[in-house]
Order: structure tokens, then C-alpha cells, then sequence
């Protein structure tokens, strides 16, 4: 073998695997290749002679590198250890009681991925081989079947958000273009499902390459993590549920969601597990603190869990590959760095995809002054402190949390209120004074009314800001000094607070600036998850970190710019204006505003004003439990605040909110109006609202 530096490291993981460890390393030594390769045993502290084989054989193989700990970790540090040391361009995987069948395995897959740069993992089908058992039993195999109508699946082509909710991989096919020569990222925890957490971190930087042949052996046995799931799954997740479950709750936190319901159905499968055993075993207490523990995952939520993955179809057509960072990423050849990435993950590259020329960017932005920031509050905060506001007028059916957040700052503010369809009128602007600066809202992508807009254009000395962050696109022009548009809230993407009107531009932050806030949250979180019992004073640090930094530092993420400009406006906003018309014609007794059949806004939902009859948790209840999630509003008064408050609290009670957005079909919105129309009408199986069903 060559003394060049190894193309591939063999990263083999071993602890008390003496009758196997020869096997395992002489199937891995045994490759033929075209490069050199090094083979990295990393011993967990072995008691039975498992790390004296493997001395032995590294005196006679320069290739063979020996990790040994000096104590038993059960895994953990010697995983986090052996991984550090590798520095190849590729890394495969056999631990110490697997071996591999074919001396070609690793030359078939390193080729592969050398010829297809857009490719981060390749795979295989595996066998499995289980120890005390007659040899002559039919084969068992991990694998993917793919027999499919879809070319894409023959041809063993799969994508990130395929290989969580149906993990059909097993460690010792894994061939990894390796991301991490300088370090695992600080999420990476210590857990037992490193393979999965590793084939995700690399999944998500290319596509998945899978060969239908069975180049490695799974030994199965009861020495292995895994062998008390294949005798007992109940028993299995009594024990390791709650570790099982951290790990894919941490994982959907570092990925933002985007994987989110996919990974619903891992978690959902650990929780599934453990409830069963807790019935079989009659521990009910047990099992209903575990239902009330993480009751977030068994509950189905249509809208909150996937508005990434929808603006990421938008922005990106299916039938387009997805570059991968390693292909003309910026920041190679001296160019400057990319701007930092939210919540965990790389930024997609779509420079291969061309911008949409009538694109929610360009609706936004054209020809305008604008600046990004992380979130909507920030962007806000920074304009009312560069503009020197006296003092903030604010509609009363703003959210609690900007009013939170303003009492925190001890920044002066007033509401002013709205009337009974939450029009507010252009009253309470007699009593503004010069240095005020008025916040108009477009409600529900509703723009504020012309008598609003026509006596703040007469108030010269008083600022007008407009916040669209509920809308996508109010059919009218920029007239206030300044526009605040919120995509995150309308649209999905990642982050953003936008900021356009004159003189804007120069409170851009910039890209690299320290987030302090999400710095000193990543370490709380940290601390947290190395001790479990969350100690009083963890909790108040964390509420004193929330307290010191209100409007989180930092711009927008390119991720967030780069999909608004790919995202047609036209086209997203005719299919809410079409979803309204629907909703309209079939529920137009009970909508907030019976003469609005036809909008020339994009509406981000529609109001419904139920009959006193009906609670409007009683509807909400009846819908979700149909998979439609609706919501109502809240205002951040109430009449003890304010003696003007009357009308708007009344019909609150009363108010109902239902999906009316772009990722709603026109079939999938007639469904939603007739699941309304039955509950209305007494038809529906939920009965009527207080009735109690008669005696048997």
C-alpha cells in the first residue's frame, strides 16, 4: 500500500468484539482499489483481548490506525474521538462485529461519487446475519425497494427528506463525502443514533446514491444497540424512547423544521413503543404522563409544521437538481464568504435556477430603498429609533407580543382602536402630536382604509409606518414612510423583517454581525441538554438573556432572499384571492364581510363571525379533529385596559379564522367550507354544540 495521503477512512467502531474483529478488519483491508485507503479502529476500552487483535495486525498493515480508550464510554466519547481524527475527502463505515462481502465495495461506491459531485452519500443494501440461529433460514436484507413508476427511484436517486420518516440504511453500507475535517458541528451530540444524525448532516449537501446489491453483512446479537427493538420494540423504547425522542427533537431544532414531518413519525414511533408497553404492563399513570409529556407530536398540525417545505416547492421547481455547496459555492477562489446560515443548515445554492421576473423580491423591493433584518420586531425597533419617534400609535388589534416586547423596552406607545368589522377610524389621530410616528396594519392582508390613509397624508409631522406582515400582496402603493414586510409570516421562508422607504437603506445590519442572542440561547440550550433537571437558576438566566435582547441583532438570511426571488407573486397571490371567492360563496352568512365576494389583496385567511349558538371552540375542536387547522385572532387590550374597548372584544369572542393561503387547492378549500356548513348546521358528526346524547 501507498504511503500517500488515504482518499478513504474506514471508520470502524469496536468494544468486546474479539470473535469478530479479524473478520471485519480483513473484509476492509482486503479492498481493491484505485487509491490508497486507511482503515481507523477505534477501540471503546475492550476487555476481552479485542484491542490486543487489533495491535497485533496494525504492526502488519501500515494502513491500520488504533484509537484506544482508556475507559469505557458506551460508545460516546469513542465515536465523538475516532470521528475527530478523520481527514479524508471520504469516509465509510464497519464496525467491529460487521464485515464487508466483496472486495469492490468501496472502489464501486468512491467512484461513483468521484464521477458525480452532486452526489454526498452512497449506500447499498445490506444483509443481516443473526448469530444462534440455523444457517439455513431464508436471507434477510435492509434495503429500499425500487421497483416504482418514477425513473428517479430505478435509478437509486433519493433526496434528504427521504431518509428520515423511512430509514431503510444500515451504517456499514455508508460511503460519506466528509464534511467535517475541522470538526463535528456543536450540535452533534452524543447519542447512540450517530448514524442517522451523520447520513442527515451529509444528505442535506446532496443527493443520496443507493446500489440494489448486498456489499456488507449486519451481524445481529445481543451484544448490539439495536437487538432489544428486533426482540421486544415495547421493551426497547421503555428503555431508550426518551433518548430516542431527544435526539430527533434536537435534530428538528438544528434542521428549523424543514424536516419536520418526517421526523414526526420517528418520534411517533418511539412514543407508540413506550405507550404499549406501559399498557401491556398496566402502568396507565406512566402512560398518560408520557401522552401529556410530548403531546405536541401526536397532534396533526396542517398549517405551523411545513411552511418551509411549501416556500422551498415555490422557489424551487421539482424538476430542477438541486446544486450542492461543494459545486461553485461562494467563498471559494478568494470570493467572500456566505452570509451565515439559520437554524443549523447550509443555505441552498439556486444560482442553476433562475429568478422569477414578476417575484415577490421584485414586488417588494423594485426601485425602492430597503433593509433586512432578522426579524420584523427588529426591523420595527430600528426604525423608530432612528427616526427619533416620540411616541408609537398602535392598532388595538396588534399581537400581545409586540406590546410585550414595547413594555419591556419601555418604549411610549397608545392604541388606538378599531370598530366592529376591525376598521379602525382616523378619530384618534386629532390627538397624535408632532415626533409621533402611527403603525397601520394590514389586517389579514386587508389594506387599511382610504380615510385612514388620506388623514395621515395630511399629518406631515406625524411618521406613518405601514406593517404588511399579514400580507403577501395589498394591492396598493408604497405611501407611508416606511413599509414592513414580514415573509416568514405569509410566505415560510426562514426568517425576515424587510424594511422599505426612503432613507431605510442605512439601517442595514450587516451579515456577520454576532448574533449575541442566538449565541447565548445555543449555550442555555447546551447547558440544558447536559443536565436534564432544569435547575431555577437556568430558567432565569434564560428569561434574563430574552429580556437583554428583545429585537435579536443581525440581516436576513440569504436563504430567505434567494427563495423571494424565485417565488412568482401572481401566481401565489391568485390562488388566494381564489381560495377567498370559494370560502366567500359557501360562507357568506356568517363572513366578516358578507359584500367582499371578490378581494384585490392576497388574503392570508378568512374571517368567519359564528352564531352565538356555536362556541368557537366547539368549531375549532370539530375542524381539527378533521385535519383543518384554524385559529382565531386576539388583540393585545382588553376592555380593563382601555374604557373605548367595546365592539372589538365582542366580536372577538365570536371570530374564527380559516386557511385561506396559497397552500390550500381549490378542492382542499371546498373541503374545508363544508366541514364548516355541517358543524353550522347541525350536521356533522360532533352533534350540536352543549347537547348531551340521550340516555341508552
Amino acid at each position: 500500500m501507498s504511503t500517500e495521503t488515504p482518499l478513504v477512512s474506514i471508520f470502524m467502531l469496536t468494544y468486546n468484539h474479539a470473535p469478530y474483529i479479524e473478520q471485519a478488519m480483513h473484509s476492509c483491508l482486503a479492498q481493491q482499489t484505485s487509491f490508497p485507503f486507511e482503515l481507523v479502529v477505534c477501540d471503546d476500552a475492550s476487555t476481552d483481548g479485542t484491542a490486543e487483535i487489533v495491535e497485533r495486525w496494525s504492526r502488519e498493515h501500515a494502513n491500520l490506525v488504533l484509537l484506544r480508550q482508556p475507559v469505557n464510554g458506551r460508545g460516546l466519547n469513542n465515536c465523538m474521538d475516532g470521528l475527530r481524527y478523520v481527514r479524508s475527502k471520504y469516509i465509510a463505515f464497519c464496525e467491529g462485529d460487521d464485515y464487508w462481502k466483496t472486495p469492490h465495495k468501496l472502489e464501486k461506491q468512491v467512484s461513483f461519487l468521484e464521477e458525480h459531485p452532486d452526489f454526498a452519500v452512497c449506500c447499498h443494501r445490506v444483509e443481516m446475519q443473526f448469530d444462534n440461529r440455523p444457517g439455513d433460514e431464508k436471507k434477510q436484507y435492509i434495503y429500499k425497494d425500487c421497483s416504482a413508476d418514477d425513473e428517479r427511484i430505478r435509478q437509486g436517486i433519493f433526496h434528504a427528506d427521504e431518509a428520515i420518516a423511512n430509514y431503510y440504511f444500515q451504517t456499514s453500507s455508508f460511503v460519506f463525502r466528509w464534511r467535517f475535517q475541522e470538526g463535528l458541528p456543536p450540535w452533534f451530540r452524543k447519542w447512540m443514533l450517530y448514524d442517522h444524525a451523520l447520513m442527515m448532516l451529509h444528505a442535506v449537501e446532496g443527493k443520496i446514491k443507493y446500489f440494489d446489491d448486498a456489499m456488507s453483512v449486519w451481524r445481529r446479537n445481543e451484544s448490539g444497540y439495536s437487538w432489544l427493538q428486533n426482540v421486544d420494540k415495547g421493551v426497547f423504547f421503555q428503555k431508550e424512547g426518551d433518548g430516542w425522542i431527544r435526539f430527533y427533537e434536537e435534530m428538528d431544532t438544528f434542521f428549523a423544521g424543514r424536516f419536520h414531518l418526517q421526523i414526526r413519525e420517528r418520534v411517533l414511533l418511539a412514543l407508540r413503543g413506550m405507550i404499549t408497553n406501559c399498557l401491556e404492563t398496566g402502568d396507565l399513570d406512566q402512560a398518560r404522563k408520557i401522552i401529556e409529556d410530548h403531546q405536541q407530536w401526536f397532534l396533526k398540525l396542517v398549517k405551523d409544521n411545513a411552511p418551509l417545505l411549501d416556500a422551498v416547492r415555490l422557489a424551487i421547481p421539482e424538476q430542477v437538481d438541486r446544486m450542492p455547496p461543494w459545486t461553485g459555492r461562494p467563498g471559494h477562489n478568494g470570493e467572500p464568504p456566505p452570509a451565515p446560515s439559520i437554524g443549523g443548515f447550509k443555505e441552498f445554492e439556486l444560482p442553476s435556477i433562475p429568478p422569477a421576473p414578476d417575484s415577490v423580491w421584485h414586488h417588494w423591493t423594485a426601485d425602492q430603498e430597503f433593509s433586512c433584518f432578522a426579524t420584523p420586531l427588529a426591523a420595527l425597533m430600528a426604525w423608530v429609533y432612528h427616526r427619533r419617534v416620540r411616541r408609537l400609535w398602535l392598532p388595538a388589534i396588534i399581537s400581545r407580543t409586540l406590546r410585550n416586547e414595547l413594555q419591556n423596552l419601555w418604549f411610549p406607545h397608545q392604541f388606538y382602536p378599531v370598530g366592529s368589522d376591525f376598521t379602525p377610524s382616523a378619530d384618534f389621530i386629532a390627538h397624535t402630536l408632532p415626533g409621533d410616528a402611527v403603525l397601520t396594519v394590514s389586517w389579514m392582508g386587508r389594506p387599511p382604509a382610504s380615510t385612514l390613509k388620506q388623514a395621515l397624508r395630511q399629518r406631515k409631522d406625524v411618521l406613518w409606518i405601514d406593517d404588511r406582515s399579514d400580507a403577501l400582496w395589498p394591492g396598493t402603493p408604497l405611501e407611508a414612510d416606511a413599509t414592513l414586510y414580514s415573509p416568514s409570516d405569509v410566505l415560510g421562508v426562514p426568517d425576515g423583517g424587510i424594511l422599505v422607504g426612503v432613507g431605510v437603506g442605512a439601517l442595514q445590519p450587516r451579515s456577520t454581525q454576532e448574533n449575541t442572542f442566538a449565541t447565548q440561547r445555543r449555550d442555555l440550550l447546551l447547558e440544558r441538554l447536559e443536565n436534564p433537571i432544569v435547575s431555577s437558576d437556568l430558567v432565569a438566566r434564560e428569561k434574563a438573556v430574552r429580556f437583554g435582547h428583545p429585537s435579536p441583532a443581525g440581516a436576513m438570511s440569504r436563504l430567505s432572499t434567494e427563495m423571494l426571488a424565485r417565488i412568482p407573486m401572481p401566481m401565489v397571490a391568485a390562488r388566494c384571492r381564489e381560495n377567498w371567492a370559494v370560502l366567500h360563496g359557501l360562507l357568506r352568512e356568517w363572513a366578516l364581510w358578507p359584500q367582499s365576494s371578490q378581494v384585490d389583496f392576497a388574503p392570508s385567511a378568512f374571517p368567519l363571525v359564528l352564531p352565538a349558538s356555536i362556541p368557537p371552540v366547539f368549531l375549532r375542536t370539530a375542524l381539527n379533529r378533521k385535519g383543518v387547522l384554524c385559529t382565531a385572532p386576539t388583540l393585545a387590550l382588553d376592555d380593563k385596559y382601555d374604557p373605548t374597548l367595546g365592539e372589538e372584544t365582542e366580536l372577538l369572542k365570536r371570530l374564527l379564522l380559516l386557511p385561506c393561503d396559497h397552500r390550500y387547492s381549490e378542492q382542499e378549500t371546498r373541503r374545508v367550507a363544508q366541514e364548516v356548513l355541517a358543524i353550522l348546521q347541525g350536521e356533522s358528526d360532533f352533534g350540536t354544540p352543549g347537547a348531551r346524547p340521550a340516555p341508552v
